[in-house]
């Protein structure tokens, strides 16, 4: 069987919807796959064409995506679980597909019925959509729409997408608060560059996620295609992708989802360097006398212990947070009960508590592996750059989000950011 086709095809007959439990299996079942293309994804910058076909094959690009549109329209939890399998494989790849394809999410959620027909509206279904809050762009407003300029750094996940999403601060407009207007615009892959400058030895960590700068170079977006990108800075209780899907998943607050997207591929990092770490102590002796199996050594076992049970509890809280967004959004649609800024800010903290957790359970293990575990190439050298690098994103500088989550609380701040 060729890595582009599901090792679990005869749970299910062609053309049937796969549950959840079938897709997190395909997602585990591509592992080998992975960890062979862990070299070459870093040096190119993003995984191979093989895994794209892989992750295609295996329905997992359609997860999140509305039913309207051909998806399988799954909840987080079934998401997270899924990012998580593919990151224990790499988490570069981890990275990558979760940073692409939680923007079907966000799509669905916050653009028109006119906006969602046309960008879904793609061979086989396949829609993709890099997007990031990082860069410069300006928008100027035109008759019909904006025409956008800019570059856009970390656009994780857009060598496969089929658009980019540029956010973009619109020319001579503010919003009632006086702050300049911010619109979120989607723009189809051709109309944009995608500059050379991820992958190698250009960044330290995450060198496999495909975070290229996509460079915009006065582009007419139809306004249409256009979201104020104001998704943190109120509380919901409806949405255009509720009414369109009728489907609570699609309300849209965005802190707490958007932080477990970038949480899971830790999680699915401290797996992996967990499987490695097993290996390692279970092949070789202590250094010094009495010499013995590393398995066998109080230190090693410790280490082992700690790390797993830190993995253990970050992978919960991601699971819960999971189910605690759906919660909150069918408590909004169907109950009337806002999911308010508040609440989305609590989730955003359990997100990155569970980040930390998991980077610092690589942490140990890599301090405790040896220092051959150092050398380049080596899969404990690489599950810990890649933590080293996220714990440098915006998400995961814990003291200065908690300060902000507190007055949040007070009814100090509005929004996270």
């Amino acid at each position: 069987m060729t890595v582009t086709q599901s090792s679990v095809q005869d749970v299910e007959e062609a053309g049937s919807r796969p549950t959840a439990q079938v897709l997190v299996e395909r997602a585990a079942a591509l592992r080998p796959v992975l960890r062979a293309q862990q070299d070459d994804a870093e040096e190119v910058g993003h995984y191979g064409r093989n895994v794209h076909e892989a992750l295609v094959a295996a329905d997992l690009y359609r997860i999140l995506t509305p039913k309207r549109y051909g998806g399988l329209e799954y909840d987080l939890t079934t998401y997270a679980r899924v990012v998580i399998e593919i990151s224990r494989g790499d988490p570069s790849t981890g990275w990558c597909y979760s940073l692409g394809h939680n923007h079907n999410l966000t799509t669905a959620s916050h653009w028109s019925a006119e906006a969602q027909d046309e960008v879904f509206d793609q061979p086989g279904g396949y829609f993709r959509s890099s997007h990031s809050v990082a860069g410069a762009s300006r928008a100027v407003r035109v008759d019909g729409g904006f025409r956008v300029t800019g570059t856009s750094p970390y656009q994780s996940g857009v060598p496969y997408s089929t658009h980019s999403t540029i956010n973009a601060i619109v020319e001579g407009s503010a919003d009632e608060n006086g702050a300049p207007e911010m619109i979120a615009a989607i723009i189809p892959r051709e109309q944009v560059r995608v500059l050379d400058d991820w992958g190698g030895d250009r960044v330290l960590g995450l060198r496999g996620s495909g975070s290229n700068t996509v460079v915009v170079d006065d582009v007419l977006v139809p306004e249409h295609r256009t979201s104020r990108f104001d998704w943190m800075n109120h509380d919901y209780d409806h949405s255009p992708g509720t009414e369109l899907h009728g489907n609570p998943l699609y309300l849209g607050p965005v802190a707490g989802f958007f932080h477990m997207a970038l949480a899971s591929p830790l999680v699915g990092a401290a797996r992996a360097a967990l499987d490695e770490y097993e290996r390692i102590i279970t092949t070789r002796t202590t250094p010094f006398p009495p010499f013995m199996p590393r398995s066998e050594d109080p230190l090693h076992q410790a280490d082992l212990g700690m790390a797993m049970t830190m993995t253990d509890a970050a992978e919960a809280i991601v699971l819960r947070v999971a189910d605690m967004y759906m919660e909150h959004c069918t408590d909004a649609v169907e109950r009337g009960v806002p999911f308010t800024m508040k609440k989305d800010a609590r989730l955003y903290g359990m997100s990155q508590r569970a980040a930390e957790m998991a980077s610092d359970a690589v942490g140990i293990l890599f301090r405790s592996a040896g220092s051959s575990a150092a050398m380049a190439g080596h899969p404990m050298q690489r599950y810990y750059r890649d933590v080293a690098m996220a714990r440098g994103h915006a998400s995961s500088q814990y003291a200065w989000t908690a300060m902000k989550l507190a007055q949040i609380h007070f009814g100090l701040r509005k929004s996270p950011y």
